[in-house]
């Protein structure tokens, strides 16, 4: 019985909180830090950041609600992002 509502409860955990993967643009150091800002009490890792001239590229784990996208927004409306892309990540990856 404790065995089951052990599964059950990591189960219900699970699927409350889904892994994303935030891929963002932008241009200065400023922008950098207010997009670390935007994403709050979040539990976020970074996964890479790639510079390219004066470009940014910054790959970044989100562990986040369905329903609770309003970082998104956030991060879309600070000075100097070009552009942020939200991607559902399960843990594989073929290619």
């Amino acid at each position: 019985v404790i065995l089951y509502l052990m599964l059950l409860l990591f189960h219900r955990t699970r699927q409350d909180q889904r892994i994303y993967i935030v891929v963002i643009h932008y241009q200065s150091e400023h922008a950098g830090d207010e997009i670390l800002r935007a994403f709050g009490r979040m539990k976020y890792y970074i996964k890479s950041t790639t510079m390219r001239s004066e470009q940014t590229e910054m790959a970044v784990e989100v562990f986040c609600r369905p329903n609770d996208m309003a970082f998104m927004e956030k991060i879309r409306e600070i000075s100097g992002v070009q552009d942020v892309t939200l991607v559902q990540y399960n843990g594989e990856y073929h290619g």
